[in-house]
């Protein structure tokens, strides 16, 4: 979950109700984040904190070693039927119960050692023998562990084992495009603004119309990478990705036990935090790094921020990991700078002209800060709908309500604009920024994934809704009071001591007129009398204002968490899914982390984008998935691509979410054609009398008709909903048959939804891909091979009609036929296939992604084979 909780959020709600109307009225003129911080931490009471801590007694995080002991004696079941990897998994939930130091820990590393034995991972084995003897293994029982150890080495000796997964720390970069000391010197001389984390041929420039973007400096091939970035913090998803039940009801294993919870690296024999149940890391060093450098303080409180959503975790270690002295750095940086570069932007706007040649006002360009753009933002938390957190949603839609009554205005600004066209900058139509560009030191040099790069992405504070920006300032104002109530701040806050003084002067410097509004507003109404909103005279007593350092803690968290709305980026990663025994899926692209990367951030949006981007942990690489010349500028996709969705529902997402109207070229080319008023659902649909398309009938939305006028049929967008939603909850319960190895009932049900389709859908409609794959995935637990790849042969060309010839979708939807003929041993079938998927995936996620290496496998094994036939 991205936002907070349902119950949360219906606490803001509340306490917005509470106010009194000039109080709205004060907040809603406010959209600085100090501002917002103050005047949020102001109306809190200890109630609030309170329900805070009651909401988090359902994710409890405190160590139980009763569960310990129950999760080992469920991981010995396993083990003794030989589910070592369910065992494993058991005993990694008991060690993250068991106290430090404890016997009970011991036993559970020694017996996860076991498993991991058979399991032939000898290092992590060793490991943790190792971890056992410290911990106080009972010394009886020593000789079965060195004996343990004895045999683990033995089989490396033997050249035996899987090679372990390093942290993504540890290992070496892959920039495919490699430049010398001197041609850096060179572009350097040129004005051209380079960057660490990203190819020579990549640099970043700045213009009124676009804000700082990335271009080409020259030609770029297919499937290069260009930019490979680690995240400057991430935080996991919790229960998301692949479950795998275990022996109790309702018991099932998620995300956080798979990946380390810093480097998000896949890990086998996860090492737990000392202090709470559910932070666990690929090793001792990802543990320590991670204590010193946040969860020191976000441990006591992993109930309540797994309750206020990733979003408000992830702002507040952005701000943990940065320190007391960078934030005031960086916003030392970000003051001195900004009054110069908005007067050259402004300068410069007479001589620009944007989306076909009109100029523009500065104030109206990308989002009305020319210190950045609204495209600064990458596909992440919030970005598409599915992630149910819109505010309509959750009922905040009545803060906003309020604010439509004549009590408090409402402020918002016209949509942003981007720039139109897809590539092919023009030299001269851009202009380089007359000063420093934000997140560069004074040399010019872009500072890469640092704090001050993360500081200078928007927050866009002020084209938030009043009430998303409310919820946000009371999620972060009661966050830090619990801090507070918890001890002191970090050292790199707290104690710093040398930088209270500037706390001090920066929080006088911008003391805003909202706290004089708001004191003043609430005599007012205690002189009438009116109590509504008011605070009491025993909870002003109460009340503690933060320290210097808590509100300049505050105020960044606050900036963070609204800048991550537009700037987080969704981390995912190739999982077996953990449902059934069908191979078919035995890969899917999964959700597993939400991150912050500033250079990624500054790639500005295309429907239609010319890279794409794939992540190793908590690391990124982007490459070009298409030929990027001279000039280009690079382009990703915010969420809303041409291939899933028509242009007016992209077009509204990405204002929603990003605050601009997309122009890129694929919306240009879509609205010229008159997509902009067909309904996405209406692809693929046919008229169950003639066979033409179905069209919506002119200037209705809710009205349907066939395209061939003598024909005469009608229906309605409900009925046409109702129809595909019975199709589709049919198809799911087939899936559920699968899970509960019924593959023949599966099958029947599939059959009975192609005989509902036909005529109704064009083979190539994504419900007839959805069926197919299906009947796939049914006929291949029934082991009929044959059957099964014609069915996914089927669903491939759906996905090709859908998604194009060159896209990822295909890559690894070939990529699972692959492994079905693989399976059903069709050696000159599976050849065919592989090398196209190959290809594919090789373009978008490089020849290191771990699907491009099993197909290298695959076919070196098949190659084998046909070697063998042939010599036989």
């Amino acid at each position: 979950m991205d936002l907070p909780c349902p119950e949360w959020q219906d606490l803001a709600v509340k306490k917005w109700k509470s106010l009194s109307s000039a109080q709205k009225q004060a907040f809603t003129s406010s959209s600085e984040p100090s501002d917002i911080f103050s005047f949020c931490f102001s109306i809190l009471n200890r109630e609030d904190a309170e329900f805070l801590m009651r909401l988090s007694q359902r994710r409890p995080i405190h160590k139980d070693p009763t569960a310990a002991r129950s999760y080992r004696q469920q991981g010995n079941a396993c083990f003794k039927e030989r589910r070592y990897t369910q065992a494993a998994l058991l005993y990694s939930q008991g060690l993250c119960q068991a106290d430090p130091g404890s016997e009970e820990r011991a036993l559970c590393y020694a017996n996860r050692s076991a498993t991991l034995l058979h399991l032939k991972h000898y290092q992590e084995c060793l490991k943790d023998i190792t971890r056992a003897l410290s911990c106080g293994y009972p010394k009886n029982l020593h000789p079965k562990l060195l004996g343990r150890r004895a045999e683990c080495l033995s089989r490396l000796e033997g050249g035996g084992g899987e090679a372990g997964t390093p942290c993504p720390s540890d290992t070496p970069g892959g920039l495919t495009h490699k430049g010398t000391t001197e041609s850096q010197g060179l572009r350097e001389k040129q004005g051209l603004v380079l960057l660490p984390s990203a190819s020579p041929a990549v640099a970043l420039q700045f213009d009124p119309s676009r804000g700082r973007h990335l271009v080409a400096v020259s030609g770029i091939a297919a499937g290069e990478a260009v930019l490979e970035e680690e995240a400057f913090a991430c935080v996991l998803i919790p229960g998301t990705g692949a479950k795998v039940r275990l022996e109790k009801p309702n018991q099932e294993a998620g995300t956080e036990d798979w990946h380390c919870h810093r480097c998000l690296s896949k890990v086998v024999a996860p090492v737990p935090c000392q202090g709470c149940c559910y932070a666990r890391y690929c090793g001792e060093g990802c543990q320590e790094q991670a204590w010193e450098g946040y969860h020191k303080a976000e441990c006591p409180l992993g109930g309540e921020l797994l309750a206020l959503g990733v979003l408000a975790q992830l702002a507040l270690r952005v701000a943990l990991v940065a320190g007391l002295e960078e934030v005031l750095g960086a916003r030392e940086q970000m003051n001195g700078r900004a009054t110069g570069l908005r007067a050259a932007v402004v300068g410069s706007a007479g001589r620009l002209s944007c989306s076909g040649g009109i100029p523009e006002e500065a104030g109206e360009l990308k989002g009305m800060d020319p210190l950045g753009n609204v495209g600064e933002g990458s596909q992440g938390a919030g970005a598409s709908k599915e992630n149910g957190d819109s505010l309509q949603e959750k009922g905040l839609l009545e803060i906003d309500k309020t604010l439509q009554s004549n009590d408090a205005p409402v402020e918002t600004g016209a949509p942003a604009r981007a720039d139109p066209q897809q590539g092919g900058l023009d030299p001269g139509r851009g202009v380089a920024a007359p000063l420093v560009l934000p997140g560069c030191d004074s040399a010019g040099r872009y500072l890469g994934s640092s704090y001050r790069s993360v500081h200078h992405l928007l927050p866009h504070s002020q084209r938030h809704s009043p009430a998303l920006r409310f919820l946000c300032g009371v999620t972060i104002a009661t966050l830090c009071q619990r801090l507070q109530e918890e001890g002191p701040l970090p050292d790199t806050w707290g104690g710093a001591k040398s930088f209270s003084q500037s706390v001090e002067k920066g929080a006088a410097d911008e003391s805003s007129d909202l706290s004089q509004e708001q004191q003043n507003s609430s005599q007012s109404d205690e002189d009438r009398g009116e109590n509504s909103g008011s605070v009491g005279q025993s909870e002003k007593e109460e009340r503690r204002e933060p320290s210097p350092e808590l509100s300049m803690l505050g105020t960044a968290v606050l900036r963070h968490m609204l800048q991550l709305r537009c700037n987080a980026q969704a981390v995912t990663a190739v999982r077996d899914s953990g449902r059934g025994r069908s191979t078919v899926e035995s890969s899917a692209q999964v959700r597993i982390a939400t991150a912050i990367f500033p250079t990624l951030s500054l790639l500005n949006h295309s429907c239609s984008p010319n890279t794409s981007a794939t992540f190793r942990a908590n690391t990124v690489t982007v490459r070009a998935s298409q030929p990027i010349g001279a000039g280009q500028e690079l382009l990703h996709c915010y969420g809303p691509h041409r291939s899933r969705m028509p242009v007016c529902e992209r077009r509204r997402l990405l204002e929603e979410q990003y605050f601009f109207l997309c122009q890129c070229a694929a919306c240009y080319e879509e609205q010229g054609s008159g997509g902009k008023g067909q309904p996405a659902e209406l692809d693929g649909v046919r008229c169950t009398r003639c066979g033409s398309p179905v069209q919506s009938v002119q200037g209705s939305q809710e009205q349907y008709c066939c395209s061939l006028g003598s024909c005469g049929l009608a229906l309605s967008r409900l009925e046409l909903s109702r129809k595909l939603l019975g199709i589709q909850e049919e198809i799911q319960k087939a899936v559920e048959l699968i899970e509960r190895d019924r593959p023949d009932r599966a099958v029947k049900g599939l059959r009975a939804c192609e005989g509902r389709v036909k005529g109704f859908l064009s083979q190539t409609h994504p419900v007839q891909g959805e069926i197919a794959d299906s009947l796939a995935r049914a006929y291949a637990v029934m082991g009929q091979w044959e059957q099964a790849a014609a069915q996914l042969s089927r669903s491939v060309e759906v996905v090709r009609s859908q998604y194009g010839d060159d896209s990822v979708e295909l890559g690894h939807q070939l990529f699972k036929l692959a492994q079905l003929h693989f399976n059903g041993r069709s050696v000159p079938q599976a050849l065919s296939v592989i090398p196209e998927a190959q290809r594919i995936l090789t373009l978008h996620c490089g020849p290191g992604f771990e699907l491009v290496q099993e197909l290298q496998e695959m076919e070196l094994c098949l190659r084998g084979v046909l070697q063998s036939q042939r010599t036989a």
